[in-house]
């Protein structure tokens, strides 16, 4: 390729050279969709002008065409960048999607497959010449339609983005006017004259002017992304979150001048923003003059009948080189949350007065064990300092006994897990000095958000009470073994009185006084079989009388020789038992029925006697009978001369507070009933 010199080659390499370095900055140091479109506009126009450089340099036509060809590579990008650029600049992600970038690339990509392919179709433009020229040789080209309609594509893509700057510079007063004209004029130029070129109004009608008009625009918008800022204005974002806030937002100038407010400072102060921009806040704003610092604080305002308290934070606003400019003022209404933090606050307190003046010791742990707190009464009753157990776990701390210890944490465990509480638990823990604490233990849960954070365990002292307790039972069982030889020696006395009254009735010459010596021998047997049971029973108050009556049975059975195999005794007695006073006259009873019915039922020899003892409602019923020759119709048991008899109506009328019922249908029935008051069914 043969290469010839132009005189504006030179500035034309030095602006590629200078757009190419800037984009490659921006698109390397600074992050974000405007910094990469920003850094593709300025590579764009270097592209652009290295090609047009390359042109002129070349001095055969084939060469010219190429580089010809390759600026419509950056020339392609250039409008599309543009526009996608300015979208971002005023809309944000709202207009800039994936389908807007394909709907503006698609005249780009089409465009440049005419162009390299014009030779086929020449709709770009006709068949190209060279022109001999001293200087350089010009390339010369008659354009087609559709490099017409190219040109209007990009000059509508241009009229939308100017119209789109325009409109926010017109609708949003608070943006920096300066980023947004600059971006204006370097929209405006390239194509003011790209215009005079092609109107051939240009200076040089041999040299396409427009690629001045890119490198100024380049670097327009590289000083607009590294000194003015990227991203600062976004308009729609400022009607949206600003305006629509419910946070105060105004900005203030150095000299305290309000420069912008939203809807809310404007209700705040009691005045629309077209009387409040451009006045002292002071002057328009009497509690901020009174209560506000420059860095901010907390802002107490009279508003409908009642004090609001605000938030307010003030932030410096300074240029690029950070000198201050303004001040931004954000407004945040607390009082709300100024309200509950002093109602927790209240009851904070108060927690923590009843917390630590409590009677009994509170251990606060959280949900993994750890000890959080404990209060005084903790500290004298286990005799650990606060600082000793706070931040440990529970069961790591040697104040729970060995005993208690995996007790203690299954039920933690199975409280933190299912949020049941479980019912008092007594438990036996070491004082710091080694002497040993009982305590009543009893939880409560605490909750935040129904989530379990911990749980309080409150510990009585019952150490007295415990104290108390064994020496009670010790006192019991002392009273009991007491009260077992009381019973063991009775019995004794009572066996010797019957033996005493056997032996006398061996010198008895008399049958009738011999009879009369058994009978009392049987009843002091009796008395005694009851001393026997209770002093060997676990319940000293109480005689089981089903396995009484059946010992008392077999003793008369043996006293008075009966063979059982022509009289019987059946035994139907329910699980009763039956209390001393009750015992002993009931056991009386049942021996002087018995003994009558073996002395006097079955001449014959032969029947069958019955003892029973029921409960219901609350009532004893015993019941004694024979199937025997009966008692005389004439007989009258509360008159009869014999002692057996008058004694069954006094013990059970006198005694037991019952009732004697004589049934005489086919033998001789008893029937006693009474109320037992301290013995009861089981």
């Amino acid at each position: 390729m043969v290469l010839q010199e132009s005189p504006y080659t030179v500035p034309l390499f030095v602006a590629a050279a200078i757009s190419g370095g800037i984009g490659f900055y921006i698109w390397r140091r600074l992050r974000g969709v405007e910094a990469f479109l920003g850094a593709l506009i300025m590579l764009a126009g270097a592209e652009w002008m290295l090609a047009l450089v390359l042109e002129m340099e070349s001095s055969g036509l084939a060469g010219k065409m190429f580089w010809s060809k390759m600026q419509y590579v950056g020339i392609n990008v250039l409008p599309t960048a543009w526009v996608l650029y300015s979208l971002q600049y005023t809309g944000g992600p709202k207009w800039l999607t994936r389908r807007t970038v394909f709907l503006f690339s698609i005249v780009p990509t089409l465009v440049l497959v005419l162009v390299f392919t014009n030779d086929y179709h020449g709709l770009m433009w006709a068949p190209s010449e060279l022109k001999i020229h001293p200087v350089s040789n010009q390339l010369v080209k008659t354009f087609s339609y559709g490099f017409v309609g190219y040109l209007l594509y990009s000059l509508a893509v241009i009229l939308i983005s100017t119209v789109l700057f325009v409109k926010i510079l017109i609708r949003w007063r608070h943006l920096p006017r300066l980023k947004v004209a600059s971006l204006l004029f370097a929209a405006f130029f390239p194509w003011f004259l790209s215009s005079l070129y092609l109107m051939e109004l240009s200076p040089s009608l041999d040299t396409n002017i427009s690629s001045l008009g890119i490198a100024l625009a380049s670097l327009i918008v590289g000083y607009s992304l590294i000194r003015l800022g990227r991203a600062s204005i976004v308009p729609v974002a400022r009607e949206t979150v600003i305006e629509n806030m419910s946070d105060g937002v105004m900005v203030l100038d150095i000299e305290g001048r309000i420069v912008d407010t939203n809807r809310v400072i404007e209700q705040l102060v009691g005045h629309p923003s077209s009387q409040l921009i451009g006045q002292p806040v002071e002057s328009v704003w009497p509690e901020w003059a009174l209560q506000m610092p420059n860095k901010g604080g907390e802002l107490v305002i009279d508003q409908n009948g009642g004090k609001h308290i605000y938030d307010v934070r003030v932030s410096p606003l300074t240029d690029w080189r950070d000198t201050l400019v303004s001040q931004v003022v954000v407004l945040r209404d607390i009082t709300e949350r100024k309200k509950a933090e002093d109602l927790l606050n209240e009851n904070e307190e108060k927690f923590r007065t009843i917390f630590e003046n409590a009677n009994d010791g509170i251990v606060y742990v959280d949900n993994k064990g750890i000890i959080l707190d404990i209060n005084e009464k903790t500290e004298d009753l286990l005799g650990y300092r606060r600082e000793d157990v706070v931040g440990k776990l529970f069961y790591d701390i040697e104040f729970c006994d060995p005993r208690d210890l995996p007790r203690v944490i299954d039920v933690f465990s199975r409280t933190m897990a299912t949020g049941e509480l479980v019912s008092l638990m007594e438990l036996e823990m070491n004082h710091a000095d080694g002497s040993k604490v009982f305590v009543e233990v009893s939880t409560r849960l605490i909750r935040n958000q129904g989530e379990t954070e911990g749980l309080l365990s409150i510990l009585r002292d019952i150490t007295e009470r415990k104290q108390t307790e064994e020496k009670i039972k010790a006192s019991l069982k002392e009273k009991e073994v007491l009260l077992r030889e009381i019973h063991h020696r009775v019995r004794n006395n009572l066996q010797i009185i019957s033996s005493l009254l056997s032996l006398q009735s061996s010198y008895m010459t008399d049958d009738q006084y011999a009879e009369m010596l058994k009978e009392c021998q049987n009843r002091i047997r009796t008395m005694a079989l009851i001393h026997e049971r209770l002093y060997r029973s676990d319940n000293l108050a109480k005689i089981d009388f089903n396995t009484y009556i059946e010992s008392l049975v077999h003793e008369l059975v043996r006293s008075y020789g009966v063979n059982t195999d022509f009289i019987t005794v059946r035994i139907d007695v329910d699980k009763i038992s039956l209390g001393v006073d009750a015992a002993i006259p009931c056991g009386l009873i049942i021996n002087e029925l018995v003994s009558n019915c073996m002395k006097h039922a079955f001449p014959g020899g032969k029947g069958e006697i019955t003892v029973a003892l029921h409960c219901s409602d609350g009532k004893i019923e015993l019941i004694v009978k024979d199937n025997g020759i009966g008692i005389p119709e004439t007989l009258d048991i509360r008159n009869t001369e014999t002692l057996g008899l008058r004694l069954v109506t006094i013990l059970t009328e006198d005694q037991l507070n019952g009732t004697v019922i004589l049934l005489r249908d086919g033998g001789t029935e008893f029937r006693i009933i009474f109320r037992e008051k301290i013995g009861e069914s089981r």
